[in-house]
C-alpha cells in the first residue's frame, strides 16, 4: 500500500479486500496500518472482523476491546464484540455489549436483532421477541428478525431470507467441520456414502455429481472417488472458501441453488443435498429445477427434518420440518423414489434430530 494514499483511501482499499473474501490481505494490510496510526479506532474494528472471520475470536475480542478504549462510544464496535462474546458462548457478556450499542444508538436495527437472538440461546423467548419487533419497528423490511419472529410465534413462511442463510454460513464456516462432526455427532455424509455404493453394484463412478449447498465439503470429500466431474454450489462464500481448500470439487459456484440451477445448461447423473431442504419450506422450485437439470435416470439424495403432521412447519429453531407425505406428493410428478430410510441427522443439546433420507430417480 502507497504511503502517500490519505488514510481513508488505505481504509477502503482495506475494507475492499475484506469484503472480497481476501481476508489475510485485509489483516495483513490494516495491522501494518495500525503500527502506523495507533490511535484509529476504525482499524481495531477491522482487525477484529478479520480475526472474527478467521475464528480467532479471542483476539477479536482484544481488538474490539481496543476500539472501544480509544472510542467508548462506538455503537458499532461494541454491537461487533457481542457477536464475537456470542460465538464465544459468553452469551451474558454479549447481552451487556449489544445493550450498550442500543444505549447509545437506540434505533440500532442490527445490534436488537442480535439481542434478540441472544435472549433465544438463553432460552427468554419474551425478551428476544421484543428486540425482534423493535428490529421490524426501526427496520420494517428486514427480513432476518421477521424470520426469526416467525420461528417463535409459529408462523411457517414459504422460505427464510437468503440474507438469514447467507449470514448464518458465513459466520459458521470456520467452526462448522467440528462443531457438526465432533460435538453434533454428524453423520450424514457417511450415511450417504453407504447408500450410494449400493445403488448400483455394477457402477463405479457417476459422470457428473453437484453438491447442492456442499457447506466445507463434508460430502465432497466422499463424492471425490465416486465422480468424473465434481461441482459444489452454496450461498456462503465463506463455506465455499473452506470447500475449496479441501481441493476436490472440479468447479464450486457461490450462489442460491434455485437460481444457479435454472440458469445452467448443465446436465448431472447425481445429485447430493444434505442438510438443505431444513433451511427452505416449499421445497417445490427446487425439486423442479433438479429434474429440469437430470440426465437420464438421474438420481436425487437429500434429507429432511421430519414431522408428523402433513405440510411443512417453520420449528423454534428458525428450521424447516417437512412430512413424508408432502415430499412424497412434491417429487411424485418427475421422480419414483428408490429409497428411503429414517435417521438421525445430529444432536441438539442431549436430544437427537429425527430425519429422513430419501433417494428418488428421475422418471
Amino acid at each position: 500500500m502507497r504511503q502517500q494514499e490519505p488514510l481513508q483511501e488505505q481504509i477502503n482499499s482495506i475494507i475492499a479486500l475484506f469484503s472480497s473474501g481476501q481476508s489475510q490481505e485485509a489483516l495483513d494490510a490494516v495491522e501494518a496500518l495500525i503500527i502506523e496510526y495507533p490511535n484509529e479506532p476504525l482499524l481495531y474494528n477491522i482487525s477484529g472482523a478479520c480475526y472474527a472471520r478467521f475464528g480467532q475470536l479471542d483476539s477479536a475480542v482484544k481488538r474490539y476491546e481496543k476500539a472501544i478504549a480509544i472510542k467508548p462510544d462506538y455503537a458499532e464496535v461494541l454491537n461487533n464484540l457481542g457477536n464475537a462474546l456470542k460465538r464465544l458462548g459468553q452469551l451474558d457478556a454479549s447481552v451487556r455489549s449489544y445493550e450498550k450499542a442500543i444505549a447509545i444508538k437506540p434505533n440500532y436495527a442490527e445490534a436488537h436483532n442480535n439481542l434478540g437472538n441472544t435472549f433465544k440461546r438463553l432460552n427468554q423467548p419474551d425478551k428476544a421477541i421484543s428486540h425482534y419487533e423493535q428490529a421490524l419497528a426501526i427496520k420494517p423490511d428486514y427480513a432476518v428478525p421477521q424470520h426469526m419472529l416467525n420461528s417463535l410465534i409459529g408462523y411457517t413462511s414459504k422460505e427464510p431470507p437468503k440474507e438469514y442463510i447467507k449470514n448464518l454460513f458465513d459466520d459458521f464456516a470456520e467452526r462448522f467441520d467440528d462443531s457438526l462432526v465432533q460435538k453434533l455427532d454428524y453423520k450424514l455424509p457417511f450415511i450417504m456414502k453407504e447408500l450410494i455404493l449400493k445403488l448400483d453394484p455394477n457402477k463405479s463412478k457417476f459422470d457428473k455429481v453437484i453438491d447442492l449447498g456442499c457447506g466445507t465439503g463434508l460430502a465432497g470429500k466422499g463424492l471425490r472417488d465416486i465422480s468424473n466431474n465434481l461441482t459444489g454450489i452454496d450461498i456462503s462464500e465463506n463455506m465455499v472458501a473452506k470447500a475449496r481448500e479441501l481441493d476436490v470439487y472440479d468447479s464450486l459456484i457461490v450462489g442460491d441453488i434455485v437460481d444457479t440451477l435454472s440458469s445452467s445448461q448443465e446436465k448431472y447423473d447425481l445429485f447430493i443435498s444434505l442438510d438443505v431442504l431444513i433451511y427452505i419450506g416449499d421445497v417445490k422450485s427446487i425439486f423442479n429445477e433438479v429434474r429440469n437439470c437430470c440426465n437420464k435416470n438421474a438420481f436425487f439424495i437429500f434429507s429432511v427434518e421430519t414431522q408428523k403432521e402433513d405440510g411443512y412447519s417453520l420449528l423454534k429453531s428458525a428450521r424447516y420440518a417437512h412430512s413424508e407425505n408432502y415430499i412424497l406428493n412434491i417429487t411424485s410428478d418427475g421422480f419414483k423414489v428408490v429409497e428411503s430410510q429414517d435417521v438421525r441427522l445430529r444432536k441438539e443439546g442431549s436430544s437427537w434430530i429425527d430425519g429422513k433420507i430419501f433417494i428418488l430417480q428421475a422418471s
